[in-house]
């Protein structure tokens, strides 16, 4: 530490916060009036009609003043826990910058004894020395003094910031509705609430709050109330007017996400085309877009068997400027707000948008297709997601890529969940260092996953299946004999062993090669018409009964874990 710039400040902006403080004031008001105004009209509607109606009119205007009037207590709560949080914090800037002056003293200090000590020629070098050794501990001493009383205001910020984001979450959920486990609300609150969501509205825009985006991060629920409280024309606007935040945002429906994307794509589209000349990076950019208009394309050129029109084709992610301009992207085929069953298919290694877009959308294709006909009552979506950055064999060996990749899995899973408008069936697909990943994902977090199907596996981040979060019986596996791949345990246990505790399916090709294992034997899972599409689709759509399940790989006493100890490769494939 040489100087003040080692102490930060607190990260926080007390004015920020006051001004948090300030807006929840004011809509407290807001709703005050909004109470006195629906007191008014209740006597006046009261005395205008006679009856029944009266009745029911007066039961209806008190039940809507009760909830407008649940708003003001909150509000008011949660104002006064973020200004005393404002006053922590400035408090605690207060005392950095005592911190930070008496910082400089010492090491102002210090550089003068310091250099008294060097100048002074009554002192032989060994001796200088040991005064110089001991004048360093002794300021060293004082420094990590100031430095740790530094830390304890930082804690203590932390911790007050903590404490103030759980009184104000607790005095939004005694006004918010939740949601029990099947996506049902809790209580008839919520019910209660979007009837007065025109009212709401109404006190937002008084307000002064605009339509604007939530922020990201913000809870799902309150993201879907939020747009709910816009008018049609609002809701319009806010597409076009902030692509990027909507396209982002969870808790709105896919079909809204892939309009604000797509809405991006063709002005990014539009914007390079103007150019007159083009960056080898702005070429990489165009070619993104196009390609992901292309597989767009490609999706809805096909007729949708239980439909008259095209197949659905819907944008939930889209960035193509993300990791290195390597682009992040999750395309779904069939619609997803209202699709009984949901499938994530999730790539391995060096998948990128130029590379794997085309592929893996293919793929997406093949089980939306056979899982209608496996399954011709139920409707089903899949999703091509290249939503992570999907490293290289270096990269995935001594990096942290699957975490990084889960959490932004995870997060897109969350997000089609609380914008359906069904409870889906879901099923996340990984293959080969995506199944890593998924692994992860399902390992670190609960997801609402129903499933999880790990084909080409080199490991799916742990050591077995009861760690992933899922019900027994509910982790399956399928791994071809010839595919090296699948014999890896790189990253955790090869999940077609016993011990791993998953459902293992056939997955053999009957083009495989007779006698040997082959790399291109790792990328033929979904082919058409092959044993483990036809079992993968089995557990998108839920017909557990149907799956072809195979013999468990075993050990072989000391000879290396390979084709010689799996049974699948005597067993003559099937078609």
């Amino acid at each position: 530490m040489t100087g003040s710039e080692a102490l930060p400040y607190p990260s926080d902006e007390p004015a920020v916060i006051s001004g948090a403080a300030a807006r929840c004031t004011r809509l407290a008001a807001v709703a005050g009036q909004v109470v006195v105004e629906l007191l008014v009209g209740a006597g006046q509607l009261t005395e205008a009609w006679q009856g029944q109606a009266a009745r029911g009119c007066d039961i209806e205007l008190q039940r809507a003043t009760a909830l407008v009037r649940s708003l003001v207590e909150p509000l008011h709560r949660s104002a006064a826990h973020l200004r005393a949080h404002a006053e922590v914090v400035a408090e605690a800037r207060t005392s950095v910058d005592g911190l930070r002056r008496k910082y400089d003293d010492l090491v102002a200090a210090h550089r003068g004894e310091t250099s008294r000590l060097l100048q002074d020629s009554e002192l032989v070098g060994p001796l200088r020395r040991v005064f110089a050794d001991d004048v360093l501990a002794s300021q060293q001493a004082e420094l990590a003094v100031v430095h740790r009383r530094h830390l304890e205001v930082l804690d203590r910020v932390a911790a007050h910031a903590r404490l103030t984001a759980r009184l104000v979450a607790a005095a939004a959920g005694s006004v918010l509705p939740g949601r029990s486990g099947d996506g049902s609300p809790v209580s008839a609150r919520e019910s209660d609430l979007v009837a007065l969501l025109p009212l709401l509205a109404a006190a937002r825009r008084a307000a002064g709050v605009g339509s604007s985006p939530p922020p990201p991060g913000t809870p799902p629920d309150l993201v879907r109330l939020w747009w709910a409280a816009l008018t049609s024309d609002e809701q319009q606007r806010a597409v076009r007017g902030w692509p990027i935040a909507i396209g982002a945002l969870g808790g709105l429906p896919a079909a809204v996400r892939s309009a604000a994307n797509e809405h991006r794509l063709e002005r990014d589209i539009a914007l390079l085309l103007a150019r007159s000349s083009l960056s080898d990076d702005d070429e990489r950019w165009l070619e993104s877009c196009l390609l992901v208009r292309a597989q767009l394309a490609r999706v809805r050129a096909t007729r949708d068997p239980d439909g008259l029109g095209p197949t659905t084709a819907q944008l939930l992610a889209f960035d193509p400027k993300a990791y290195g301009s390597e682009g992040r992207v999750a395309l779904a085929v069939g619609d997803v707000d209202s699709a009984d069953n949901v499938a994530f298919l999730v790539p391995g290694m060096g998948s990128d948008l130029r590379g794997a877009l085309a592929d893996l959308t293919g793929n997406a294709m093949r089980v939306t297709a056979a899982a209608r006909l496996d399954s011709p009552g139920t409707t089903t979506a899949t999703v091509a997601w290249l939503g992570y950055d999907a490293p290289g064999l270096r990269e995935a060996t001594l990096g942290n890529a699957a975490g990084d990749g889960a959490d932004l899995l995870v997060a897109d899973l969350l997000a089609v969940q609380a914008g359906s408008a069904v409870v889906p069936h879901l099923t996340v697909i990984g293959h080969s260092y995506g199944s890593t990943t998924a692994g992860t994902a399902l390992r670190d977090r609960e997801t609402g996953t129903d499933d999880v199907v790990l084909v080409g596996s080199p490991g799916p981040g742990v050591e077995r299946a009861k760690q992933l979060h899922l019900p027994a019986g509910h982790v399956f596996v399928g791994a071809s004999s010839r595919d090296p791949v699948s014999y890896l345990d790189r990253f955790g246990k090869d999940p077609a062993h016993a011990s791993f505790g998953a459902t293992r399916f056939q997955a053999e090709d009957p083009t495989r090669n007779a006698w040997r294992v082959d790399v291109d034997d790792h990328s033929k899972y979904f082919d058409p018409g092959s044993e483990s599409l036809a079992n993968i689709v089995d557990v998108v759509t839920a017909d557990y009964a149907d799956i072809d399940r195979a013999a468990y790989r075993g050990e072989v006493f000391l000879r290396p874990d390979g084709i010689n100890s799996d049974p699948e490769a005597r067993r003559e494939p099937a078609r």
